[in-house]
C-alpha cells in the first residue's frame, strides 16, 4: 500500500478551520492539550515530574527515569545513542527498531530512540504516560508510553533566570532564559545552555581522560494571535555537541581506566522546529502541528582493545523526520468529551559503518532506511451512572519501510528490502469513583511497534525483523486527601506479547562473525505493578516513594544462530525491579534540604540470563542543601554520595560495559527576575 499526505494540508484544514470558528478565546493552556479523560491527565496512568530548581547536571533523562517506577533507561553515555529506554517489560531497540516509549517536546514528536534528549535545559516538567492505551490520544506514541516534556507557562509578568554551576571533574554549567508576559497578541520564551566537564574514564597509556563533555544547546518558542479564536506556535530547539568517546570499558575490569593506542569522538547535531496552528470552532479545539527534527550524528568513533589488536568502529548515521498531526479536542464541560486526530510522518536514516580489527578492515557498509507511517486515533468519555466514567477508543495505524543497503567488505552486495504492516488497536477503559478523594481504574487495550530492518548485519535472511503486538490488561486505585495532603496510586498491569522484539548482538557465544541485529521472538509476557506515595506533612516538607516490579519472561524463543530455547528466561534490558524515596524541605524562603535513594533490580543483557552480561543490583543516594529567598538561590549537591561502582550499560558482543558515573558533587547558583 502506498500512501502520502501533502505538507500543505494541516494548513488548508487549518484555513477551514478559521473561517468556521465563532467568538470565543483560545484556551490558554498547556502547548500540548488533551482532554483530562479518564485515563490522560490523571494518577491512573500519568507521573508529573517537576524540573525547574534543579541544578543542571542532574537534569537528565536517567534521573527522569529514576523519579519514575518501572521506568528505566540503560544509557551508554553518548546522547542516547545505544541507549535503551524501558518501560514495564516493553523496550526499544536503540539503533534500527521502533521506539517503545516516544518523546514529544511540546507539540514536536520525536523519532528513534537515539534521537531522544539527554538533558532537559529549558523544560519545565515532565509526564509520563503510561501504557499502550496512550496511543488514541497521541499521534507518535509508544508502545509502552510516551514522555511529554514541556516548556513554562507564560509569566504574568516579564521573567528571567541565570544559572551556573561548578562541579568535581571540572564541571561547568551555565544557563539564562527569558519569558515575556502573558496576554496581548503573543509571548515568547527563549533558553540556553552551555556545559563541559573532563571525563570519569582515564586511558593510561594516551595519559587524558576519554570522555569528556562539551556541548551547547537553545531553545525558543513564540506565540502569536492574531484573532481572539487563533493561536500560533512556533517551537526550535537545537543542539551542538562535541564529546569524547563512548565510555566503554572492559567488563570485570577497572571502572575507570584503559590501555588503548587511540581514541574517538562523539560529534552531534540535532535541530527540532514545529509550527502549531490551534483554532476554537464550534466543533472544539483544533490543532495542526507540522514539524521537522533533524539529527546528526559523525563522526562518531570508539576503539577497543582485545588482546594485542584494537578493535576501531567508525559510525555516521542522519535521521529526519516531517511530521504532521492533526487534532480535534471537544469542549472539557461537555457531556460527551472526545477527542479525534490524524498522524503523518515522512523519515529517512542514513549511515554508514567501518569497523577495522588492528590493520584489516573487516566491515563496512552503507544503508539508507525510508519510513512513512499514517495513523488515525481517537477515543471518548462519558458518563454511563453517578460515579461510572466509560472510555472507548481505536487507533488504525500503517508502517512502511525500505531500505537500501551496500555491504564492500567482507562481501560485495547489496540489499533492496520492503516492508509493511498495520495495526488496529482498540481501548476500554472505565473509571469508579467511590467518593471526592479516591476511585478505582481498568482498561483493556493493544499496542504496536512496527518492524524493519537491522542494517549492520550482512545476512540478508535475517535482515528483516517483524511488528511487535501487545495485548493490555491494566487495574489500579488513586486517592489524594488535601488534609493533611496524601496522595497514593496504586496500579497493576499485564501484557501479552507477540513479536517480541530483542537486540541481538553479535558474538554473545555463537559461532558466528554476524554483527548486531534485532530478533523477533513469538511469544512473551510481562505483569507486574507500581505503588506511587507522597507525604506533605507540614508546609514546604515533602515525602515521597515510589516502586515497581516487572517480571517479563519470553514465552517462546530460540537463538537465530544456535537453536538454543531460551523459554522461560526473562527478556533482557529490564530491571526486575526499581524504587525510589525521597525527602525534601523546600519552604517558600530560606534554607532547604533534600535526600533521594534509587535502587535497581538484576538487569540482564542477554536473553541467556548470562550473569556476565549482568547488572547486580545497586542503590544511589543523592543530597543536596541551599538556601533561597525568591529571587537568589544556592544549592550545593551531590549524587552517587557512596560512589557506587556500576554499569549503567553492557553491550555484550565486545565484552566491554559503560560505568555509572563516581561520586559527583558541585555548587550551582541562580538568579531569578
Amino acid at each position: 500500500m502506498h500512501f502520502s499526505v501533502p505538507r500543505w494540508l494541516p494548513g488548508i484544514l487549518a484555513m477551514v478551520a478559521l473561517a468556521r470558528a465563532q467568538p470565543g478565546p483560545v484556551t490558554q493552556a498547556a502547548p500540548f492539550v488533551v482532554t483530562e479523560s479518564l485515563l490522560t491527565g490523571s494518577p491512573a496512568t500519568v507521573t508529573h515530574l517537576e524540573l525547574t530548581g534543579v541544578p543542571a547536571a542532574t537534569r537528565t533523562t536517567p534521573q527522569l527515569a529514576a523519579r519514575a517506577a518501572n521506568f528505566f533507561e540503560s544509557t551508554n553515555d553518548a546522547h542516547s545513542f545505544n541507549d535503551t529506554y524501558s518501560l514495564r517489560g516493553l523496550t526499544n531497540t536503540p539503533i534500527f527498531g521502533g521506539p517503545a516509549i516516544s518523546f514529544y517536546l511540546d507539540d514536536i514528536p520525536l523519532g528513534s530512540s537515539f534521537t531522544f534528549p539527554t538533558s532537559l535545559a529549558g523544560f519545565a516538567r515532565a509526564e509520563l504516560h503510561r501504557g499502550p492505551s496512550q496511543n488514541t490520544v497521541f499521534g507518535r506514541a509508544g508502545s509502552a508510553g510516551v514522555v511529554t516534556l514541556h516548556t513554562p507557562a507564560p509569566a504574568s509578568s516579564a521573567a528571567g533566570d541565570i544559572a551556573a554551576s561548578f562541579g568535581n571533574f571540572n564541571a561547568v554549567n551555565v544557563s539564562a532564559s527569558v519569558r515575556s508576559p502573558a496576554g496581548g497578541t503573543g509571548d515568547a520564551y527563549v533558553s540556553a545552555a552551555h556545559g563541559t566537564r573532563d571525563g570519569y574514564v582515564t586511558n593510561t597509556t594516551l595519559h587524558r581522560d576519554i570522555d569528556y563533555k562539551n556541548s551547547t544547546s537553545a531553545l525558543a518558542r513564540v506565540r502569536v494571535r492574531p484573532a481572539p479564536t487563533a493561536e500560533l506556535t512556533l517551537l526550535v530547539t537545537a543542539l551542538r555537541a562535541r564529546d569524547g568517546v563512548q565510555p566503554l570499558v572492559p567488563l570485570g575490569g577497572p571502572f575507570f581506566t584503559v590501555t588503548r593506542t587511540a581514541e574517538g569522538v562523539t560529534d552531534l547535531d540535532a535541530f527540532n522546529a514545529g509550527l502549531t496552528a490551534a483554532f476554537a470552532t464550534p466543533a472544539g479545539r483544533f490543532t495542526a502541528t507540522t514539524s521537522l527534527t533533524d539529527w546528526d550524528l559523525g563522526p562518531y568513533n570508539s576503539v577497543l582493545a582485545f588482546g594485542p589488536a584494537e578493535l576501531n568502529n567508525l559510525v555516521s548515521q542522519h535521521q529526519r523526520d516531517w511530521n504532521e498531526e492533526l487534532k480535534l479536542v471537544s469542549d472539557s464541560q461537555a457531556a460527551l468529551r472526545w477527542q479525534a486526530g490524524a498522524f503523518y510522518s515522512d523519515g529517512s536514516t542514513d549511515g554508514a559503518f567501518t569497523r577495522d580489527f588492528g590493520p584489516f578492515t573487516y566491515e563496512q557498509s552503507t544503508f539508507r532506511i525510508d519510513s512513512r507511517a499514517v495513523a488515525a486515533f481517537g477515543e471518548a468519555t462519558f458518563q454511563a451512572a453517578e460515579n461510572l466514567r466509560l472510555t472507548a477508543g481505536v487507533r488504525a495505524e500503517d508502517s512502511r519501510r525500505t531500505m537500501h543497503r551496500v555491504e564492500s567488505v567482507p562481501t560485495p552486495q547489496v540489499f533492496n528490502l520492503h516492508r509493511e504492516s498495520t495495526a488496529l488497536l482498540p481501548k476500554l477503559a472505565a473509571g469508579y469513583t467511590i467518593d471526592r478523594s479516591t476511585s478505582l481504574f481498568a482498561s483493556l487495550g493493544a499496542g504496536y511497534k512496527p518492524g524493519g530492518f537491522s542494517a549492520f548485519t550482512g545476512n540478508r535472511a535475517l535482515a528483516a525483523f517483524g511488528p511487535e503486538r501487545t495485548k493490555t490488561l491494566e487495574v489500579g486505585a488513586t486517592r489524594a486527601s488535601p488534609n493533611p495532603h496524601v496522595s497514593a496510586t496504586v496500579r497493576a498491569f499485564w501484557y501479552a506479547v507477540t513479536g517480541y522484539q530483542i537486540e541481538r548482538s553479535f558474538a554473545t557465544g555463537a559461532a558466528t562473525g554476524d554483527d548486531y541485529l534485532v530478533v523477533n521472538a513469538p511469544r512473551a509476557r510481562s505483569f507486574g505493578g507500581e505503588l506511587e506515595l507522597e507525604w506533605k506533612p507540614a508546609a514546604g516538607l515533602t515525602l515521597a516513594a515510589d516502586l515497581g516490579t516487572t517480571d517479563v519472561t519470553l514465552r517462546e524463543f530460540r537463538d537465530p544462530y544456535t537453536g538454543t530455547s531460551y523459554h522461560g528466561n526473562r527478556a533482557p534490558y529490564v530491571p526486575a525491579y526499581d524504587a525510589s524515596l525521597h525527602i525534601d524541605y523546600a519552604p517558600a524562603t530560606g534554607w532547604f534540604a533534600g535526600a533521594g535513594l534509587t535502587t535497581n533490580g538484576t538487569t540482564y543483557y542477554t536473553e541467556a540470563e548470562n550473569p556476565t552480561f549482568g547488572q547486580k543490583p545497586y542503590a544511589l543516594l543523592g543530597a543536596h542543601l541551599g538556601y533561597g529567598n525568591g529571587r537568589y538561590r544556592l544549592t550545593l549537591y551531590g549524587e552517587n554520595l557512596g560512589d557506587r561502582r556500576y554499569y549503567s550499560a553492557i553491550t555484550p558482543g565486545t565484552g566491554h560495559g559503560t560505568p555509572g558515573a563516581p561520586r559527583t558533587w558541585g555548587i550551582d547558583a541562580t538568579v531569578n527576575w
